[in-house]
């Protein structure tokens, strides 16, 4: 398999614009199902909030993506970078909206250390 690497400059800012947006959209969507409930026999229910490992699945896809477009790592950590500075902006966005989309518990930290772990772990097992 080969590798297409005569691309212009523009098309690999726009692939990483593309995947940035990809970033926000992922992360909005992990969001609003971070509260996922699993029904069980009997009426019982427990959280099952599989968007955490989702999280750390995309963001790598997202990654390794980047480092198609330029090689540098710094360059390929652009989308999880959007992707970090969108959960903060959902974060705190309750100061300036007064509608909370994240609640404060174990979920939200366990969903933001998976983004960024998925998003670094491509780089750090280059080989």
């Amino acid at each position: 398999m080969t590798v297409r690497d005569d691309f212009t400059r523009g098309e690999a800012i726009g692939g990483l614009v593309w995947l940035s947006i990809g970033a926000l959209l992922s992360l909005l969507l992990e969001v609003v199902y971070l509260s996922t409930w699993l029904p069980l026999p009997g009426g019982t229910t427990i959280p099952f909030p599989i968007t955490i490992a989702v999280a750390f699945w995309f963001n790598g896809v997202l990654t390794k993506t980047a480092r198609l477009w330029d090689r540098r790592q710094a360059i390929a950590l652009i989308p999880g970078l959007v992707w970090v500075v969108g959960y903060f902006g959902l974060l705190f966005g309750v100061e300036f909206t007064g509608d909370q989309l994240m609640a404060s518990d174990i979920k939200a930290v366990g969903l933001l250390l998976a983004g960024i772990a998925g998003a670094v772990w491509p780089i750090l097992r280059v080989k």
